[in-house]
This record gives structure tokens, sequence and C-alpha cells, in this order.
């Protein structure tokens, strides 16, 4: 033993392990005098056998970090007295994220060796307010900065036939939702994003499968859960979801269980329903009423086309019976215009006939006169040079040129012996 210890030794004496802790337990016990009420956010949240619960309380700073924690046990015999006092105050829920204040004695378990609050008793107002003051605060904020009406602007499709669902992957507001859709008969493309819809880190998944949604070019969403705590809903009331909805482009409409309260996402949402039956419905009930819409604007237009083609058969009937008649009338009077034109020509034909008639003696005569045959029998004769040529002066020919002359009984050939021209030709 070193010099150090045995001075210590010499001047206080040794405690065994059970020894100090049940000293440390003693001095929080006088300090405490008993249970206190301690107020954290609940981590670590699980039940155990023999319907025993536990979990940590956790105390956070400002930048969320956990600066303290204590373990809570809350035994199977205190859970009924806190049941009993959650029936009477309001549907809330311990679970994890959800900030709590509680009351116990703090013990200290000697065989374990660790501090451990045994919950007796909770004071569900104390979470009520926080829930409805982080609410209220939401709002206030999103009110300020104009968010509140954004996504009630988006239009709303006349036809919404392409929806986006979020809620959890097998849950009662699934079946619910998809079933009532259906059962109308109408067809839907339902895109469905599973989300956590409660608990701790909820409002990042909720957030998330929105905006996977807006992606996908869908008519509007649907952001459905069934009914629940308090503490379940208030998922619903975090100002991340608040403003992905606010600011996502898209119509949301949120189909969320519960009775009396209505949470942030309903409040910013395009529109708002009790349940995830009856977010389904009012869709169905918007491609229902396009339908009918276009069916009975398809009827006025058949009865239209209908009166429309009666009216213009009767017209064109009318029209077709003038223009007969007047076609006919037309006929006649044209009838009569040939007519008189084909007299008037045949009489004009007979006059020219005749006209053309003495023209063509009168031509006649006169080719009489000058044909060559008369003036041959007169005595006349026509001379041509070997090659057919009229000879016209004798200063044409040369002696020894063959020449026949044409009589009026034959022909006679002859050779220029000498040629001798008149004086003047």
């Amino acid at each position: 033993m070193s010099q150090e210890a045995g001075e210590y030794e010499d001047k206080m004496s040794s405690f065994s392990v059970s020894r100090l802790l049940a000293t440390a337990r003693d001095a929080i016990d006088a300090e405490l005098g008993g249970p206190v009420w301690v107020e954290g956010e609940i981590s670590g949240f699980k039940k155990g056998r023999n319907n025993h619960t536990y979990f940590d309380l956790i105390e956070k700073d400002d930048e969320d970090r956990v600066i303290a924690k204590v373990s809570v046990a809350l035994w199977a015999g205190n859970r009924a007295k806190v049941n009993a006092r959650f029936k009477d105050t309001g549907p809330i829920r311990m679970d994890e994220g959800v900030r709590v204040r509680i009351i116990g004695p703090l013990e200290l378990w000697l065989p374990g060796g660790r501090l451990q609050l045994n919950m007796q008793d909770i004071d569900p107002e104390y979470t009520l307010e926080l829930i409805d003051s982080e609410r209220d605060r939401v709002l206030a904020l999103l009110r300020t900065e104009g968010l509140l009406d954004r996504n009630r602007a988006c239009p709303v499709p006349i036809a919404p036939q392409r929806i986006g669902l979020v809620t959890a992957v097998g849950s009662a507001a699934e079946a619910d939702f998809l079933k009532t859709l259906h059962d109308s008969g109408l067809a839907f493309d339902i895109v469905f994003v599973d989300a956590q819809m409660q608990g701790l880190g909820a409002e990042r998944t909720v957030s998330a499968a929105l905006r996977t949604l807006a992606a996908q070019r869908v008519d509007l969403i649907a952001l459905v859960r069934g009914g629940g705590a308090r503490t379940d809903l208030a998922t619903f009331d975090h100002e991340l979801i608040a403003r992905t909805i606010a600011t996502l482009g898209v119509p949301v409409f949120t189909g969320i269980g519960h009775e009396i309260d209505t949470s942030v996402a309903d409040i910013v949402a395009n529109r708002s329903h009790k349940t995830p039956t009856a977010c389904a419905s009012a869709i169905a009930e918007l491609l229902g009423d396009a339908i009918a819409r276009a069916e009975e604007a398809w009827a006025s237009v058949s009865v239209i086309a209908e009166q429309f083609l009666t009216r213009e058969g009767t017209r064109l009937a009318r029209v077709a019976r003038l223009a007969t008649t007047s076609v006919r009338s037309r006929l006649v009077l044209e009838q009569h215009r040939l007519d008189s034109a084909g007299e008037r020509s045949t009489r004009g034909g007979l006059t020219a006939l005749r006209h053309a008639g003495a023209d063509i003696d009168l031509f006649a005569a006169r080719l009489a006169a000058v044909d060559p045959a008369r003036a041959l029998a007169r005595g006349w004769s026509i001379t041509r040079t070997e090659a057919g040529v009229i000879v016209r002066s004798a200063a044409d020919l040369a002696p020894g040129d063959t020449l026949v002359t044409q009589l009026v009984d034959g022909r006679v050939t002859s050779t220029v012996s000498t040629t001798e021209t008149t004086e003047g030709s």
C-alpha cells in the first residue's frame, strides 16, 4: 500500500459498495423528500415483459443535443393509473419524442448501480398545452409569411384521376382510402409513397413523401391517417410538414382522423376531411361530377345537333323545292329562247345560202372568163420551156432552146433558131 493510501486510511473508514450506494440513496431521499415532478422528452420507449414500460427522459439544449438523461420505469401497477388519467383528460399517448411531465420517486438501484425514476403518474395537461403552444406558434409564423392560403390557391383539376397517396403502408387508413375509391366504380391511377405517420422523425418522412409525389405529375395528393391520440396527431402540427404543403405547388387533400381538433396540416391544405374515407369520397365525387357534366354536355350537344339537322333538313327541302321550280321555269324559258334562236338561225342560214350561191355564180363567171382553155379556143397559145416554165419574153430564150407550145387541140415542140426582141420591150 502506498504512502498516500496509508495517509487516507488513517483519516477515514472504507465503504462497501452497497453501503456507498445506500448512503447515496438515503441522501437522495433526504434531499428530494419523496416523489418529484420531472419534465422531459421520451426517448427509447419500449414495453417489456409483464406489461412494464421503460424509457429515458432526456433534456436537450437549443441545438437539439442531449445534455441530461434519466432512466424511467413504469411498472404495470402504475400503468393502470396512468391509463386512467389519459382516459379522463383526453386522448394522448406516451411515445417516442413526446414531451411529458411525470411524477415518481428517484431511486438508486443497488444491484445495477443505476438511478431510476419510478413513474407513478403523469400530467397530461402539460403535454396538451405544449402541443397547443407549438401549434399556435407554427400557425402564427405561417400567417406572418403568407403561407396559410398558398396551397388553397393551387387549382384542383376538374377531373382528377392520377392521385398521390401518402400514408403508412398496410395501415387501416390506406385500406379505407383505396376501398372507397374502388367502390366508386371510377378509374383512378394511384401513386403510393409509404411514410411514417407518428413518432420521432415522422415529419421528415411525410415531407419527403409529399415532395416525391409532387415530382410525379399527380393531379393532387392525399395525406391520410386514421384516428389516434393528440400526441400521435401532433406530427401534423409540425412546421416542416406545414411548410412543405404550403410550398408544394400541387393541391393537397388531408384525411386525418380526428373528432374535434384540426391540425396545422389541415389548415394549410387545399381541402381537409375528417377521415381517409371522407377524403377518398371527396376525390371520387370530383371525378364523378366531372364525368356527369361531360355526359350531360354530350347529351346537350346531341339534342342540339339533332335539332340543327332537323331544321337544316327542312330548310334544304324548301330550298330544293324552290330550286326545282326555278330550274323548271328556267328550262322552259331557255327552251323558248333556243327555239327562237333556231328559227332565226334557220332563216338567216337560208338567206346566207342564197347570198353565197349568188357569190359563187359570180366567182364562177369570173373564173370562166380567165380560163386558159377559153383563150386557147379563141386562137391563143401558151409556150413553155422544156422545163415547163411559161415563156413571157424573147429575152428569156436563146437559140437552140426547146419550146413546147400548147394549142387548143394539142402541143407543138420546136427549137429556137434565132431570137429578136421588139423595140421598147
